[in-house]
């Protein structure tokens, strides 16, 4: 189970400084530079461990990613922030 934070946390935290709390989750946006590097972008965020619940929502274009991670409850998807 996910230990909900508050926003002020999330922000707080290391490492979330691409990432923006969104409705559903969190959002980031990569600028790649091309679409070969997007598509090495997507294939790293795929063998991600721990993303069984979080569900990523990978938007590749050609030369930026955008991912949002949503947590996914029984009632559906919530934001893992709060």
């Amino acid at each position: 189970m996910t230990e909900r934070i508050s926003l002020r946390q999330f922000h707080e935290a290391v490492g979330v400084e691409d990432w923006r709390v969104v409705g559903e989750g969190v959002c980031a946006y990569f600028r790649t530079g091309s679409f070969a590097a997007g598509a090495r972008l997507v294939h790293a965020i795929s063998g991600l461990a721990g993303l069984d619940d979080h569900h990523p929502d990978v938007d590749p274009r050609y030369e930026s990613v955008t991912v949002r991670l949503r947590h996914r409850t029984r009632r559906g998807y919530d934001a893992a922030v709060g």
